[in-house]
C-alpha cells in the first residue's frame, strides 16, 4: 500500500514541467515582396515590421507582412537601426548615420564622424552609440552631437552598455570598458577597460545579465554586468553559429545557421519554445508587441512565427 501511494505522488511531478512549446510559422513574405538580400537587421515600432538588408533597401512591413512601405536608406547593406527619440535610425557600410521621421520616412539629419563602415547603433534613455570597422564607438547626445570617441584595439561588431559599462566584440573577445562621463580631462572623457573575456557576437542585455556566445559561436553565455563580471552559466540547443538575439523582459530570442528560432526564460535557464525556419538561416530577430516573433532570413525573407 506504501508503494502505491509513492509511487502516485511521484508521477504527479510531471505536470509542473511543462514540455517546449513549439514556435510555427504563421506569415511569411513572399518572392514579390521579400528584401533584396539578406536581412541583416530588423526593429518592430508602431505597430510596424523595419527591415533593412543588403543592397541598402528598408522595407516596413505590416503585422501579416504585407509591405507598408520601402525606400533607398542606405548606400550598401543597412547593417543596423533603432528607434532614438521617437526617430527612425539607420546605418550601414557607408560610415553614416541617417536619422528618418518613423512615421513619414522623411529624412531629418545625417551624422558624420565614422571613417569606416559603422556595424552597430545602439540606443540607451539619453545616448546613442555606433561601433565602426575601425575600432571606434562614437557617442552621441540626444540632441545628436558628438560627446565621446571610445578607442577599441579591434572592430566592434556588437554593443551592450549597462550603466556606464560598454562591452564591445568582435569574433573573439568581448571588452568591458567603464566610461566615466563626469570625469574630463582636457575636455576629454576618460575611459578604463575594465577586463576582457572569450566570446563572439551577438550580445544582448537580460536585466544584469551580459549575454553572448562562446568562441565556436553555437552555446550562449552568462555573465553578469556587476563588478567582477561573474559566469552565471550557460544555454545550450543550438548546433550552428548563433547569429541574432533580441532580449525582452527575462526572455532572450536567438536564432542562426540551423536554422532555428528559440525563446530562454534566463534566470531559470531554461528553454521555453523552440521552431525551425525550415530551408533559411536567421540573420536578424524582432519581437512584437503580442509577442509574434519576426526572423529576417538569408536570401531576403522575412518570417512570422509564433508559439503554439
Amino acid at each position: 500500500m506504501k508503494r502505491a501511494i509513492r509511487k502516485k505522488i511521484n508521477t504527479s511531478f510531471r505536470y509542473f514541467f511543462p514540455a517546449t512549446m513549439s514556435l510555427n510559422i504563421v506569415a511569411s513574405t513572399t518572392e514579390e515582396t521579400k528584401q533584396g538580400g539578406d536581412v541583416i537587421s530588423m526593429i518592430f515600432h508602431n505597430g510596424k515590421v523595419f527591415t533593412g538588408a543588403e543592397g541598402g533597401k528598408l522595407i516596413i512591413y505590416n503585422q501579416d507582412l504585407t509591405v507598408h512601405k520601402e525606400l533607398q536608406a542606405q548606400f550598401n547593406t543597412v547593417n543596423s537601426m533603432c528607434i532614438f527619440n521617437g526617430d527612425l535610425v539607420t546605418t550601414g557600410n557607408d560610415g553614416l548615420i541617417k536619422v528618418w521621421s518613423a512615421d513619414t520616412l522623411e529624412l531629418k539629419n545625417t551624422l558624420t564622424g565614422h571613417d569606416n563602415e559603422i556595424r552597430k547603433l545602439l540606443p540607451t534613455a539619453d545616448r546613442l552609440y555606433s561601433g565602426d570597422m575601425n575600432g571606434k564607438v562614437k557617442i552621441w547626445s540626444r540632441e545628436l552631437t558628438s560627446q565621446f570617441t571610445l578607442s577599441c584595439v579591434e572592430e566592434v561588431w556588437d554593443i551592450a552598455v549597462a550603466g556606464d559599462i560598454c562591452f564591445t566584440v568582435r569574433d573573439k573577445d568581448i571588452t568591458c570598458s567603464e566610461i566615466k562621463f563626469q570625469e574630463n580631462v582636457d575636455g576629454d572623457t576618460k575611459f578604463v577597460i575594465l577586463t576582457s573575456f572569450e566570446g563572439r557576437p551577438p550580445l544582448a542585455l537580460v536585466g544584469n545579465t551580459i549575454c553572448y556566445c562562446n568562441r565556436p559561436g553555437m552555446t550562449i553565455k552568462l555573465r553578469s554586468t556587476e563588478k567582477g563580471h561573474a559566469e552565471q552559466g550557460e544555454l545550450q540547443g543550438h548546433h550552428k553559429i548563433i547569429t541574432a538575439m533580441e532580449a525582452r523582459g527575462t526572455l532572450l530570442y536567438t536564432g542562426g545557421y540551423d536554422n532555428t528560432v528559440k525563446i530562454w526564460d534566463v534566470p531559470s535557464k531554461k528553454l521555453i519554445a523552440s521552431g525551425t525556419t525550415v530551408s533559411s538561416s536567421v540573420q536578424s530577430l524582432t519581437v512584437g508587441d503580442d509577442g509574434s516573433i519576426y526572423a529576417g532570413l538569408m536570401g531576403g525573407y522575412v518570417i512570422k512565427m509564433q508559439k503554439q
